[in-house]
């Protein structure tokens, strides 16, 4: 979808996953996630690998006064109703089922994406939803990748309706809630796209991705002011785009 961009508080370094994903390159009408200062290696490419545990941290496009085309044709419709990416991996207009905590919705895979290297980032692939998808599944409007909340997606007949489902497995049984993760340690560095390397704590870089300046901190990126005067104090070293 054109112009897809995810909710992110703080942002982490990259996470090495256990295996080399499966990727395909984006289709002349494809977009996938837009990159921040913490993201690298970002290029277009989407993993179709589906983990043995069916397990994905969830993400969220599309929203109000977001409307666009998505790559199997359809629109987000201001993110009023239950779509996903990954076509790549269910194949356009495949009826996905999503669980949480004990809570289940059905959504519908017609957008592609996101880019690999979002996954990396979170160390675990990632189903991109809607609004409505992350509302039924956890009450909140918004996901970005670095939250890391968890659920699992499995695919369903074509004929079963969208939105809100019964919180049982094929067999009938119920779903256990999802552990929630481990809390990450403090960083002591931060990975920058734009610089190439790793800088210390309370640097701050101007990011390639959107100009912005972005401070190292212990729990990740967070945006402050060119001139170093954030909330976090002032920067210790600052780099700024070259001119």
């Amino acid at each position: 979808m054109l112009n897809r961009s995810i909710a992110l508080l703080f942002a982490l370094p990259l996470l090495a996953l256990g295996c080399t994903p499966q990727v395909e390159t984006a289709g002349s009408g494809d977009q996938v996630s837009s990159t921040d200062e913490a993201l690298s290696g970002c290029h277009g490419h989407a993993a179709s690998t589906i983990p043995a545990d069916e397990t994905y941290v969830l993400t969220t496009f599309g929203g109000p006064g977001e409307s666009g085309t998505m790559s199997c044709g359809s629109s987000t419709r201001n993110g009023s109703w239950y779509y996903i990416a990954s076509r790549q991996r269910f194949g356009c207009g495949a009826k996905v089922r999503l669980t949480a905590g004990g809570k289940c919705v059905v959504a519908q895979a017609d957008d592609y994406g996101p880019d690999v290297c979002v996954e990396n980032a979170a160390g675990r692939p990632i189903i991109d939803a809607s609004p409505k998808v992350a509302r039924a599944l956890f009450g909140v409007s918004a996901a970005g990748w670095s939250e890391r909340r968890l659920l699992k997606a499995e695919v369903v007949a074509d004929s079963t309706p969208l939105g809100p489902c019964d919180a049982t497995t094929a067999d009938n049984t119920p779903i256990t809630p999802d552990p929630t993760p481990a809390t990450p340690a403090p960083l002591e560095s931060c990975s920058s796209y734009t610089l190439g390397r790793d800088v210390a704590l309370k640097e701050c870089v101007q990011s390639a991705s959107d100009q912005r300046w972005y401070q190292c901190t212990a729990l990740g990126w967070v945006k402050t002011y060119a001139d170093g005067t954030g909330l976090l104090g002032v920067c210790t070293a600052s780099f700024p785009l070259s001119t």
